[in-house]
């Protein structure tokens, strides 16, 4: 707020400057109507502009964030949790191919619709569940495109890609190498209350012999997740607590037909978002209906970026 205030001191400095540099009343008299008139439009513009300025930057700043929700494939880019870079060394073991490149700067940052991703899969920093692909020993690539982005609603499509990272690197000799396309959106309804969807699906692309050592979850996947500040009113850190309650289901694909799966995963959650680089997340994974094919989870999650 204070940078949109700035030139509302300049304009008015210059315009009481002005009034000083201006000739006396006498001769003030014989200056044609139209500089006269163009002064004071320029001065009402200026108002006009910085008044723009400020309702702007007020109403970004009350945006609600984009919380990066467990088990939620987003609409917008982000990294997914539980991908480490490869900065770390080991007795014996090498880097990963393409890893610690250097930050990157201005001039190669690329463009912002879209992002890319690698790194080691950490498997304890997330809510995963059998048949989730990834895990120790294995690498992840993430890639999304922003399809579309406004301040309110943002949509995009996502492609995460797990290998088993190879005894050479200190991971997994084999296991399956596995696609995960997603569909994301992300909508505001106001700025207190925002919704989440997605629908992703895993895809294996090798042949690991023995399906049964890689159980892979293959059916279509869906959620809902709705996310709200748990106080409107307090102090900025409490208001930056936010609920969020998600809803997760499966279908199978036939070869006529989808069928939806009686199973369901209802995750409740608390997310104290501090900035985009630094939020702590907690939630419990409750699984309904008649076959529960895991027990329920809790899992607590602090991220920071830098």
């Amino acid at each position: 707020m204070n940078e949109f205030s700035i030139p509302n001191r300049f304009g008015a400095a210059f315009f009481v400057l002005c009034g000083f540099a201006l000739p006396p009343p006498s001769s003030m008299a014989q200056l044609p109507a139209s500089e006269d008139t163009s002064l004071l439009r320029m001065w009402e513009t200026n108002l006009a502009s910085n008044a723009t300025l400020s309702e702007s930057a007020a109403s970004s700043s009350n945006r609600i964030p984009r919380l990066h929700l467990f088990r939620i494939a987003p609409g917008f880019l982000a990294d997914p949790i539980g991908m480490h870079d490869d900065d770390f060394d080991l007795p014996g073991v090498t880097h990963f191919p393409g890893v610690n490149a250097g930050p990157a700067t201005v001039e190669n940052a690329g463009p912002e619709w879209i992002q890319f991703g690698m790194g080691a899969d950490n498997p304890y920093f997330d809510l995963r569940r059998p048949g989730d692909p990834g895990g120790f020993g294995y690498y992840r690539v993430n890639s999304q495109v922003t399809l579309f982005d406004s301040p309110t609603t943002s949509c995009s499509i996502g492609v995460q890609a797990v290998t088993p990272t190879g005894s050479q690197f200190g991971g997994l000799p084999n296991g399956p190498t596995v696609f995960s396309p997603s569909f994301g959106v992300f909508h505001a309804v106001n700025d207190r209350l925002a919704l989440q969807g997605f629908v992703s699906k895993n895809v294996p692309l090798n042949n690991v012999g023995d399906i049964g050592a890689y159980p892979l979850r293959r059916n279509f996947q869906y959620g809902l997740a709705l996310q709200h500040p748990l106080l409107d009113e307090g102090p900025e850190s409490l208001r930056n607590l936010y609920f969020s309650l998600g809803a997760l289901g499966q279908f199978a694909s036939t070869r006529d037909s989808l069928r939806w799966l009686p199973n369901y995963d209802v995750l409740p959650g608390l997310t104290w978002h501090l900035n985009d680089s630094w939020w702590v997340s907690s939630a419990v994974l409750l699984p309904l209906g008649p076959a529960r094919a895991a027990p329920g989870q809790w899992q607590l999650t602090c991220a920071l970026q830098f």
